[in-house]
């Protein structure tokens, strides 16, 4: 597809040697940028509004639950560390698009793409967004729930500012995501602080919940479905373990810093969300959690009645951040993708003015947009849900793939060969169960969207049939974004000699 010569010609300067200088994104994401990246993603409503979902799902065990929130935890962290031996050995932006095509070849990173772009990403994102909207309106509608529309205006004006930082600058989505993070660590730490005290004083409500926890009664009626409900509840609190491996290649020193920024996220994600969980059920009882539709807001009311209507702002802020670490992350997907030519070449181009991907942000925003005025909430969790899950498990095995086509690569970091088993077997499981329990329409949409894709990428990809009038538009397009190709080179298996 040919590239209009007056934008190209920026794709690279003259150094201060006299050498040309690569045009590439550049490596601005160091380590506690990286924690905050995907402790900022993880970390959204979830904690302030599943242990209802998760409680729900144990019949209002309070042991059960609180294990429950531990194995998602555990289970979160063996996937994150899949992609810690994939994010090092394959050094490509893009996450699951790098690895499934490394792994299994481009019909099934092209099937990915797809969901991604249609489904994966923007329901996830339309959903943080209509959440915002939904806290953000609740303080101006006292006493009953914010209009639909009011809800839907913030959800939009959230997505196209959050677009905006994102396309002028990762430095300042970066510094967005640090200064977010900060922020709703120190409203979960006031949480547990409140809880801990209110506990410590001998709160009879606390004290009866954890002296009764694992009650035979109530054990005894809990069903596997449930339990499998419940499971997703808290995985969605987790969901965004992934992220930095987005951005691989805007990471500084990536064998050091992707490992470490996963690992201390991880662990200080699920102890906070621990000591949280406990700290709500030093004050409320199960029925409490059960009947209230945020549990936080609820927890707040009953420990410091007079400032309570700071928690939905805090809630709200905390969606704001992690909707955030989706748009930096994502549009990384589209642009690796355009780049090996399984989605339009302008998709891989680069802001001239402020190196990042502008035009896979501006297709990544919009496709949130048109998720955001028709969806709900529940239905864009679940399809995410369901089709993420599906990659997550071929991305682990995908683990087990490369160590037996390419025994020999260079691997800084080596998972024991138990994790992606363990993660394979469980992402089949979460996949399969919703499937025979309670089968929904949106899952019907996903599975026709990859049964379809092997079609597409034969059309598209394979016969590389163009669409008439795409070159023109994409030089159009390339000269009003002002953005241009990167000086890339496709060295996704490199040889184990390689640093």
């Amino acid at each position: 597809m040919p590239i209009s010569s007056d934008t190209s010609s920026l794709s690279s300067s003259p150094g201060e040697s006299g050498k040309e200088e690569k045009f590439e994104l550049k490596k601005q994401i160091g380590l506690w940028g990286g924690v905050a990246v995907i402790a900022g993603t993880v970390v959204g409503s979830g904690i302030f509004v599943s242990p209802v979902g998760v409680l729900a799902g144990t019949n209002g065990s309070v042991g059960v639950s609180l294990l429950l929130w531990v194995a998602c935890g555990l289970f979160s962290a063996l996937a994150a560390l899949c992609y810690v031996e994939l994010g090092t050995t394959i050094r490509e932006s893009g996450a699951e698009f790098a690895y499934l095509n490394a792994g299994y070849g481009g019909p099934v990173a092209f099937m990915y793409t797809l969901c991604f772009l249609i489904f994966i990403s923007p329901a996830a994102d339309a959903a943080k967004a209509m959440v915002f909207g939904t806290y953000l309106a609740t303080p101006f509608y006292p006493g009953c729930d914010p209009p639909v529309t009011a809800i839907k205006c913030a959800a939009v004006a959230s997505a196209l500012f959050l677009g905006t930082v994102n396309y002028v600058s990762v430095r300042s989505a970066t510094g967005v995501q640090i200064v977010f993070t900060v922020a709703k660590f120190i409203g979960m730490l006031t949480i547990v602080i409140a809880g801990f005290i209110r506990l410590g004083m001998g709160e009879p409500i606390g004290i009866n919940n954890f002296q009764n926890g694992f009650d035979p009664t109530v054990l005894s009626g809990i069903t596997a479905g449930q339990v499998v409900l419940a499971f997703y509840q808290g995985l969605f609190s987790y969901n965004g373990w992934n992220k930095l491996n987005y951005i691989t290649e805007e990471i500084k020193d990536v064998g050091k810093t992707l490992p470490r920024s996963i690992i201390i996220s991880m662990t200080s994600v699920t102890i906070f969300y621990i000591m949280v969980n406990i700290a709500y059920l030093s004050v409320l009882t199960p029925a409490d959690m059960l009947s209230s539709k945020a549990v936080a807001v609820t927890f707040a009311s009953r420990v410091f009645p007079s400032v309570a209507w700071t928690m939905p702002v805090l809630v709200s802020l905390s969606v704001f951040g992690s909707l955030n670490g989706s748009l930096l992350t994502g549009g990384r997907l589209l642009f690796a993708a355009s780049r090996r030519e399984y989605l339009p070449q302008l998709f891989s181009m680069v802001s001239v003015a402020h190196t990042t991907p502008a035009p896979a942000i501006i297709v990544q925003v919009t496709m949130v947009l048109i998720l955001i005025l028709p969806g709900d909430i529940d239905t864009l969790i679940s399809i995410q849900s369901f089709m993420a899950w599906i990659f997550y498990g071929l991305c682990a095995a995908a683990v087990l793939v490369l160590r037996k086509r390419h025994p020999n690569l260079r691997r800084p970091y080596r998972v024991p060969i138990a994790i992606p088993v363990i993660v394979v077997l469980f992402a089949i499981f979460l996949v399969l169960v919703p499937l025979v329990t309670g089968p929904k329409l949106e899952y019907a949409y996903g599975a026709a969207l990859m049964v379809l894709s092997p079609f597409v990428y034969y059309i598209m990809v394979h016969r590389k049939f163009r669409i008439p009038g795409m070159d023109a538009f994409t030089a159009f397009m390339q000269q009003a974004l002002e953005v241009s190709p990167t000086d890339w080179e496709d060295d996704v298996i490199r040889s184990e000699h390689q640093d």
